[in-house]
């Protein structure tokens, strides 16, 4: 019998390679990553509630809507460079930092032109927050605050590229402290708007510690300037923007789903789920740190991607499985920390929430596979289907059900999907040497 353990055991770890982990970059930057989204997440649980305790639900309502306003432009402007970055900075050589500033500048070029045209239009897509365009400096600091949530995006995915993911929990972990007593020592007069404000500034500033400080440790010789050079951007645009479109289907529903909630049920109702959402994504960054890590080790050398992703697959599940028991166990003692209607209205769909980072966990490495084998057709394909079903059944349920039901709708859109996709995974991870599919940087002429 005991030797029959061993056995299992030891073939259980050839199998996901869970041997010689110290020391391994794909380990290392996958520890930051998930330290990074573990420990923004607990200060973002403690930034919320300081907001629940200190301003009404509406007002909490009105900021994290501007919040996810701004950060639905910078995701629209991203254009998908930081998955660029990943995928060809480690092939860049001496022309990295030119390639970096060029994302830079186009990106905040558009997040720009973005906001004016979100803020033109707010009537129609955000009625309770059209109050914003009706101040210039409030219309100036909107714009601003989204040029800087798109940079501070583009920078984590820099440093991941230069497999130094340590930065990027240093970034965020500044952001997070910096922003906690700006709304009520600083920003307090400006109510909900204050609450935006003060995430905004801190955003701005962890950008400037990256820009002058984390980069140009990564990347010698760095210094953030404006420049756009054309010849790069047409090299690298065509892979990233068709994941963009993947991305942006990926990542479009914890935009959404919060201004579908304050424009179906009000702004009360909206901060009750924003809450929930903002506590269950320190489970789902454990799958998407992990995913991150592997793609940014698959840029590097495509060819262990099948033992690599097994690697991820397991650590995953090690973390994922345990931590969604307890969010769903005392998710809803949690909430009270944020006061009685909190923990009343949003348990339900904090539970379904927890309960589909299960799938998720899954369909975020089938399209971290896609995106280092360069099969972009299959991101867009999944990503279009994931976000329909889920706009779709949410909306459905949230009308009928109330707030419990865009959980729900969550939930069974990402088991249908990982149903879909299971199969094609474990057949990459099984194979013992992936073919290099002639996607070398070296190759291309920067």
């Amino acid at each position: 019998m005991t030797l029959n353990k061993q056995k299992i055991k030891r073939n259980i770890k050839e199998y996901f390679y869970l041997k010689n982990v110290h020391g391994s970059s794909l380990y290392n930057n996958a520890f930051y990553l998930v330290l990074n989204s573990l420990t923004t997440s607990f200060l973002g649980f403690v930034f919320w509630n300081l907001m629940a305790r200190y301003f009404t639900p509406a007002e909490v309502g009105i900021g994290s809507g501007l919040v996810s306003a701004s950060g639905l432009v910078a995701m629209l402007a991203s254009l998908g460079l930081g998955i660029g970055m990943i995928r060809f900075l480690p092939q860049a050589g001496e022309k990295s930092g030119a390639l970096i500033n060029s994302g830079f500048t186009l990106a905040g070029i558009i997040a720009v032109l973005g906001s004016i045209v979100y803020l033109s239009g707010m009537a129609h897509w955000s009625p309770a927050l059209v109050f914003v365009r009706e101040s210039f400096w409030m219309s100036f600091l909107f714009v601003l605050f989204s040029v800087a949530t798109i940079l501070a995006l583009l920078v984590e995915r820099v440093l991941t590229a230069g497999r130094s993911a340590n930065y990027v929990f240093w970034q965020n972990t500044f952001i997070s402290l910096v922003k906690l007593p700006l709304p009520i020592f600083v920003f307090a007069h400006l109510q909900g708007y204050g609450i935006f404000t003060s995430n905004g500034a801190a955003t701005l500033a962890g950008v400037a510690l990256s820009w002058l400080r984390f980069l140009p440790a990564v990347y010698r010789g760095y210094f953030p300037k404006p420049l756009l050079d054309g010849k790069m951007m047409k090299q690298v645009l065509p892979y990233s923007f068709a994941n963009y479109i993947g991305n942006l289907f990926n990542n479009i529903l914890g935009f959404i789903y919060p201004l579908m909630v304050l424009n179906t049920l009000g702004s009360e109702e909206n901060a009750y789920f924003y809450i929930a959402w903002m506590m269950v994504q320190v489970l789902t960054f454990i799958p998407a740190g992990a995913a991150q890590s592997l793609f940014a080790e698959g840029s590097h050398n495509q060819k262990r991607l099948g033992r690599d992703g097994r690697r991820v697959l397991a650590v995953t599940l090690l973390l994922s499985l345990p931590a969604v028991g307890v969010m769903i166990w005392l998710g809803g003692w949690l909430l009270h920390f944020f006061g009685p209607g909190y923990s009343e209205h949003g348990t339900g769909v904090m539970r379904y929430l927890a309960l589909a980072v299960i799938p998720q966990s899954v369909n975020i490495l089938f399209i971290t596979v896609s995106q280092v084998k360069k099969r972009v057709h299959l991101i867009i394909m999944q990503t279009w289907t994931l976000s329909a079903l889920a706009l779709g059944l949410g909306y459905w349920l949230l009308g009928r059900i109330g707030l419990s039901g865009i959980g729900a709708g969550y939930a069974l859109a990402n088991f249908l999907i990982a149903a879909v996709v299971v199969g094609p995974l474990l057949k990459v991870l099984r194979q013992k040497q992936i073919s290099d599919d002639n996607t070398s940087f070296a190759k291309v002429n920067l």
